[in-house]
């Protein structure tokens, strides 16, 4: 009788757990951010998205673009991933919903792992990142790869990097410097407020040196499940409790923000990790 209440009891657990997958793979929420700089004189109000994976929050994404609407951000910055490099892979409504973004707000999209890895294994994926390039394009899109641009009316510059396929590694992480970021982007204005897309959180030590005032990453997914007082428990390198798994850290005088996410791929499931709209205001100091 009393293994008979244990597996009961296991039982219920296992559907409340079932549960919270369920909701938290399917929903957002807003995480709001603020910081300051001298180096601005009137309040930046922005919002960050990142690992969308093609999924959609509603018929066209309607959920997710009724909240940016509603936040009504200067701009939309991408951090990378919004689609899963799979031969074969149909993107349209993600590359439509990122077209409708682009007609509404300045979009600065920077690459993720996903993006990249279209654009450099061409026998793989043939001709897919040209496909999808084609069919995000719009006058109100900034694509960085490996560039910057000044934010119209602003002392801001963005920054875009495309860090190549070795930094990506699971089994080694190498060190980057950075010199290594310099030679891809150049040298920046430290009289301007840097921001720095970058999509794999694991650099900030190089993307701080570099001189990034702010950095928007993504990459982690929150670290999928996440046990309260630990955090997320694994990264896509496969490292158990990774340092950078979401929120707000800091460098010496640079700041990262991590978002967690919106979408999945390869392990399909969120636990106590719902997906996430970033929204950031950096105010005059």
């Amino acid at each position: 009788m009393k293994l008979l209440y244990i597996l009961e009891a296991l039982g219920v657990l296992a559907a409340m757990a079932g549960g919270v997958v369920i909701c938290d793979t399917n929903r957002f929420v807003v995480r709001k951010y603020t910081l300051s700089s001298k180096k601005i004189d009137s309040p930046y109000h922005f919002v960050m998205l990142s690992d969308l994976h093609g999924k959609s929050f509603g018929k066209a994404n309607e959920r997710l673009m009724k909240e940016i609407d509603r936040i009504n951000p200067e701009g939309v910055y991408i951090a990378g991933d919004m689609i899963t490099a799979k031969p074969g892979k149909d993107f349209s409504a993600t590359a439509a919903f990122i077209r409708e973004l682009s007609e509404k707000y300045p979009v600065y999209y920077g690459s993720g792992n996903h993006e990249y890895r279209m654009e450099i294994y061409k026998k793989k994926y043939k001709d897919m990142s040209e496909r999808f390039e084609t069919a995000i394009r719009h006058k109100g899109l900034e694509r960085l790869k490996n560039r910057k641009i000044s934010v119209k009316n602003r002392n801001i510059t963005v920054y875009g990097v495309e860090i190549d396929r070795e930094f990506y590694k699971k089994t080694h992480v190498p060190k980057m410097t950075g010199a290594y970021l310099e030679k891809k982007l150049g040298r920046p204005d430290r009289s301007r407020f840097n921001i720095l897309i970058a999509h794999n959180p694991s650099y900030f030590p190089a993307y701080a040196e570099f001189g990034a005032d702010l950095v928007l990453s993504g990459h982690v997914h929150g670290g999928i499940a996440r046990i309260p007082f630990l955090g997320g428990v694994i990264s896509p390198a496969l490292r158990l409790f990774p340092k950078y798994d979401g929120g707000r850290y800091r460098e010496g005088e640079s700041v990262m923000i991590l978002g967690r996410g919106l979408g999945t791929h390869t392990i399909p499931v969120r636990f106590l990790n719902p997906g996430e709209l970033v929204e950031v205001i950096v105010n005059p100091r």
